[in-house]
């Protein structure tokens, strides 16, 4: 089964970048720490805008993905920063880096 993709576009609230990215770091850490099916947790802002976070994540099948969903931290996580957040876009794929279908 194919690894999935999660990448999630935030625009963030001016003035609150440092927290969210402070916020972001904290829980990339606990995620990488406690999800051994977490493959890659990345987070980047453009060089053009200081106020939109990138984050990129991997996840070693649908299983791991929904765990990650339903952690305690995931949900700590989303409370925390939901007044940060002015928009959030989702996009979830399939890896095809491999030969599996």
């Amino acid at each position: 089964m194919p690894s999935v993709v999660l990448f999630v576009n935030l625009q963030i609230v001016e003035g609150e970048i440092d927290a969210f990215v402070k916020r972001a770091r904290e829980h990339r850490e606990r995620v990488l720490a406690s999800e051994p099916e977490c493959q890659r947790f990345d987070i980047s802002i453009p060089e053009d805008d200081e106020n939109t976070v990138n984050l990129y994540e991997v996840y070693a099948d649908e299983a791991a993905f929904q765990h990650h969903l339903e952690t305690p931290y995931m949900k700590a996580y989303m409370e925390d920063t939901t007044s940060m957040i002015k928009s959030r876009e989702r996009t979830k794929a399939r890896l095809k880096n491999d030969l599996m279908p």
